[in-house]
């Protein structure tokens, strides 16, 4: 099961939600998704009044790139006009 299949059976079931708010890992594991050892994983949830935003850790070479080459590892939005 995915990543998607597991935030779907969340909005479906709350039992699951609070385990997977909770111990994330477990939760996960529960629908076949494998977690690797040592990696941690923190669940939020979004609401009408809230969003997260989750920054990425920075490439190695960050500070070396282009802002059109930035840009395509973030995700590949491209910088606002102006900003």
């Amino acid at each position: 099961m995915t990543i998607a299949k597991a935030v779907a059976r969340a909005w479906t079931d709350e039992a699951y939600k609070a385990r997977l708010k909770s111990d994330p890992h477990t939760a996960l594991s529960e629908v076949g998704v494998d977690v690797p050892a040592g990696i941690g994983i923190k669940v939020v949830e979004d609401t009408a009044q809230t969003t997260h935003v989750v920054l990425p850790e920075a490439p190695d070479n960050a500070g070396e790139m282009s802002d059109e080459e930035l840009a395509k590892v973030a995700g590949g939005y491209p910088a606002s006009p102006g900003g």
